[in-house]
């Protein structure tokens, strides 16, 4: 099971480590945070470059949720916390396995690769998208991305996720506005 702490943006790596060090040893936890890749054209160029996709959040997988709660409201405050708010809370089990279908253990969801096809449909060959293709809203090929709709942290998310272009299908692509 997955919990989410709210932490100051910007800071996630350096709560990933303190969130950590406060848990005892005999508590099996993993703490990151997630992490996505995509493609940017700059310089004439098209590069990878990584973003986190939830700023402000830290993730701890756990088989003990309540024990992770308990520990981490001990906290001081300051050291830990964004605001007042509830900081500390356990992901439902279909947002925590949904989750895992996109990322790896280390909390990157890599870019999907995908094909034009005649019709123009687009086609998954492989990523985090390819088992999911149901969920895809939207796609802009022009920015390569595409628009998935998901149900995290209690709220409907629309999440941006990384693709690139088979490369005999990119001129195919180039024309695309969006």
């Amino acid at each position: 099971m997955w919990c989410v702490v709210h932490v100051r943006d910007g800071g996630e790596e350096h709560a990933e480590d303190f969130v950590a060090s406060l848990l005892p040893k005999n508590i099996k936890a993993r703490c990151f945070h997630l992490i996505r890749g995509r493609r940017k054209k700059y310089e004439g160029q098209w590069h990878t470059v990584y973003e986190d996709l939830f700023p402000g959040y830290v993730f701890i997988d756990t088989d003990d949720p309540e024990r992770v709660y308990k520990e981490l409201r001990k906290t001081p405050k300051p050291k830990l916390l964004f605001s007042d708010e509830e900081y500390v809370s356990a992901l439902e089990r279909h947002e925590s396995d949904f989750m895992e279908r996109l990322a790896d253990r280390n909390g990157r969801i890599g870019i999907s690769r995908v094909r034009i096809g005649e019709d123009g449909k687009i086609r998954c060959l492989s990523g985090p998208l390819r088992a999911m293709e149901d969920k895809v809203k939207r796609v802009n090929l022009h920015k390569r991305i595409a628009e998935i709709e998901a149900d995290v942290m209690g709220k409907k998310r629309i999440l941006y996720l990384g693709l690139d272009i088979a490369a005999d299908d990119r001129k195919k692509a180039g024309p695309v506005k969006g």
